[in-house]
């Protein structure tokens, strides 16, 4: 049995090989409407996700590897945000102010 033009016109899906179940248009844009903030909750969490604490090692780690002393100096500096263009000027400005060079600083910066 096919939906006819008036049903189709009421928002009336009917399927015959279930015994007839009625869904209206209503009940499906409710599911849908469900599903997607259950997509959009199950999605946030990784958007909107602070930044680990390893890119302020990895940043320590590739300043202690260039042979500077990556103490509490270095740690603060790499400890500010990363911004995503590129490094954040909080860290150059820390680095550089402990004498780290210029390259070194920057992509240390950028993995912070």
């Amino acid at each position: 049995m096919n939906p006819t033009k008036s049903d189709v016109h009421s928002n009336v899906w009917l399927c015959n090989k279930t015994g007839g179940f009625r869904m209206t248009f209503q009940r499906v844009k409710r599911m849908a409407a469900a599903a997607s903030v259950m997509v959009a909750a199950g999605a946030l969490p990784i958007l909107v996700a602070s930044p680990a604490s390893a890119t302020q090692g990895a940043c320590s780690n590739y300043v202690a590897r260039h042979g500077y002393f990556a103490g509490p100096k270095v740690k603060a500096a790499c400890g500010h945000e990363h911004h995503p263009i590129g490094a954040s000027p909080l860290c150059l400005a820390g680095l550089l102010s402990i004498r780290v060079d210029m390259a070194t600083a920057q992509r240390a910066c950028t993995l912070a």
